[in-house]
C-alpha cells in the first residue's frame, strides 16, 4: 500500500526470525532429555537454535538500532576527535580525584573567560564568533568529559553515604530496644521487692464497720 505514489507503508515491528518453528514442545523435550543423559545427538542439529549462545566478554552488539560496547568504558576524547585541555591521570586514587577537581576549576575559569571574549568580540567584530564559539564548545566537552570521569568517586561516596545512614538507623533501633528492656528491669525488680506503682488517684474504699458500731449508729 503506497501513500501518494511515493511513501511505501512499512511494519512498525519486524516479522520473528526464521529459527523461531524450532522452538516446539518436541524439541523443548527432546533438549531437556539430552541435558539430563548428558549426550548429543548429531540429527537433532535443530536444537541448537534452542540453546542460548555465551555471553559476550569483549567486542559491541547492537541492540534497537544502536551500537553497544560490551564494556561500559569511557571513551578518550582523542578517540571522538577532540582536544583535552586537562591532564588525565591513569588510576582512580583519592589523589587523583583531588586533581580532578582543581582541573575542573581551571575549566570553569577559562569557560568564563571564553564567555566574556564572546561578548566583547560580538561587540566589536560580529564576524569571528565562530572561532570563540568553538573554543567554548570544546571547554565544555572536556567539562562534561573530566565529570564522567569522577562518577566512579561519585558511586562509591553515594554508597558509602548509604550504608552510613543505615548504619545509624540501626543503631538507633538498637538504642531504643536496649532502653526498653531496662525500663522492664526496673519495673519488674520494683515489684518483686514490693514497691509496686500505687495509683494515687483511686477513691479509697471505706473500712467495714462491726456489727456493733452498726447497731449504736442506728439507735442515736
Amino acid at each position: 500500500m503506497s501513500v501518494g505514489g511515493a511513501n511505501e507503508i512499512a511494519a512498525l515491528y519486524p516479522p520473528p526470525p526464521p529459527y523461531i518453528k524450532y522452538f516446539t514442545d518436541e524439541n523443548l523435550t527432546k533438549l531437556e532429555a539430552q541435558r539430563k543423559s548428558g549426550e548429543a545427538s548429531e540429527a537433532d542439529e535443530d536444537l541448537e537454535f534452542l540453546i542460548p549462545p555465551p555471553v559476550p566478554a569483549e567486542g559491541h552488539y547492537r541492540a534497537f538500532g544502536s551500537v553497544w560496547h560490551v564494556k561500559d568504558e569511557l571513551p578518550d576524547l582523542s578517540s571522538m576527535g577532540m582536544t583535552q585541555l586537562y591532564q588525565g591521570s591513569a588510576d582512580g586514587t583519592a589523589s587523583s580525584y583531588q586533581s580532578k577537581i582543581q582541573e575542573l576549576h581551571k575549566l570553569l575559569r577559562s569557560l568564563l573567560l571564553n564567555f566574556l571574549e564572546l561578548t566583547g568580540i560580538l561587540s566589536i567584530n560580529p564576524e569571528r564568533f565562530a572561532e570563540k564559539v568553538e573554543h567554548i564548545q570544546t571547554i565544555l566537552v572536556n567539562f562534561h568529559h573530566l565529570l564522567n570521569e569522577y562518577r566512579p568517586h561519585q558511586s562509591r561516596e553515594s554508597l558509602i553515604m548509604l550504608l552510613e545512614a543505615q548504619l545509624e538507623h540501626k543503631r538507633s533501633e538498637i538504642q531504643h530496644i536496649e532502653q526498653v528492656c531496662s525500663d522492664v528491669r526496673a519495673k519488674l525488680r520494683r515489684l518483686v521487692d514490693g514497691d509496686g506503682p500505687k495509683n494515687e488517684d483511686a477513691p479509697s474504699e471505706p473500712e467495714p464497720q462491726s456489727h456493733v458500731q452498726k447497731e449504736a449508729e442506728s439507735l442515736t
